[in-house]
């Protein structure tokens, strides 16, 4: 069995962003990699909204991208592999490819949903 602090150095150490989002859109957890990668300090991510942050509300082609947040959180299963543009800090637009996948609670409501992502070659 994995110790709490090897669960840990192995999630901050990943060459992959690791993201929490709660129901609403607010990131509650970006591990150092996902920090590096959009330029964003912790503390100036936590607690925000993936839009306007890591998200734009819309693509460079016009997509709705709130819409899809939304989508993503009610139906996370439908969203298990998703790929769309991102946004650095710098306002560099990234394509990503996610791996979503809901934390369930005790009472068996979504509680975040945890998301995996990488860099893709796609041209934003």
């Amino acid at each position: 069995m994995i110790s709490d602090s090897m669960y840990k150095l192995i999630v901050e150490n990943a060459n992959s962003i690791v993201l929490l989002m709660d129901t609403k859109g607010r990131i509650t957890f970006l591990n150092r990699f996902g920090q590096r990668f959009f330029g964003y300090p912790e503390e100036e991510v936590l607690g925000k909204s993936v839009i306007n942050t890591i998200v734009s509300e819309k693509n460079l082609s016009g997509q709705d991208l709130v819409e899809m947040i939304k989508a993503i959180i009610a139906n996370p299963q439908e969203y298990s592999v998703n790929e769309n543009e991102n946004m650095r800090s710098n306002r560099e637009r990234v394509n990503i490819l996610w791996t979503n996948k809901a934390i369930i609670g005790y009472d068996g409501t979504v509680n975040e949903i945890l998301c995996i992502g990488n860099q893709t070659n796609g041209k934003p």
